[in-house]
């Protein structure tokens, strides 16, 4: 027997060469495969961390203090700026051009959740008023507070659920010449709650 035939069981076939090279073919292919899916999957993270846009309610919200000394210099009358703090959160802040009268607007979510805004502006007109207000009626008198003190608003109601499913509006006499409208879905007691702490900057 020779050195070569040491080890090798009698009648076994020699191991072929071709077999090997394409195991190790097919192996390099399965790896190219996973690399592949990897880089591609990468490239897809990274163009939807460009492109994702958060929905509303993860934007950050609007800083009232921000605003208001611009308001307050550009505004002819006495502006009327909420602080209700903890729990309250903003959803908008503005000062532009309702149905082409100049409006300070300002709105909240309640720690109940209800929609509660303050829109204010100096002569203001029927389309405004229609724009803020939208179908709600006039229901009466009632009394409330503001930076002024006590004061008889007029009370409106509109369809529920809409951002004037209750609304207080107080005239230019009484807040330094501009027409003040508060809204939205909350109850009373919040409402209360929120012109608490509003003041009257200038």
């Amino acid at each position: 027997m020779t050195s070569s035939d040491k080890g090798a069981p009698e009648g076994a076939a020699a191991p072929d060469p071709a077999e090997g090279r394409r195991r190790r073919l097919a192996s390099y292919s399965v790896q190219n495969m996973v690399w592949s899916v990897l880089a591609v999957g990468a490239v897809v993270l990274a163009w939807w961390s460009l492109t994702f846009n958060p929905s509303e309610s993860q934007r950050r919200a609007p800083v009232v203090s921000q605003t208001v000394p611009y308001v307050v210099q550009e505004a002819p009358w006495p502006v009327w700026v909420p602080d209700p703090g903890q729990g309250w959160t903003p959803t908008v802040v503005s000062y532009e051009p309702l149905e082409q009268v100049q409006t300070w607007h300002v709105s909240y979510v309640s720690p109940d959740g209800e929609y509660v805004a303050l829109h204010q502006a100096a002569d203001v007109t029927d389309a405004w008023l229609t724009a803020v207000l939208g179908s709600a009626v006039p229901d009466g008198q009632v009394s409330l507070g503001g930076p002024e003190g006590q004061q008889v608003w007029e009370e409106l109601t509109g369809e529920v659920d809409s951002n004037a499913e209750h609304a207080y509006l107080l005239g230019p006499e009484v807040t330094g010449g501009s027409t003040v409208v508060l809204h939205g879905t909350a109850d009373q007691e919040e409402f209360e709650e929120i012109l608490d702490t509003v003041t009257a900057q200038e």
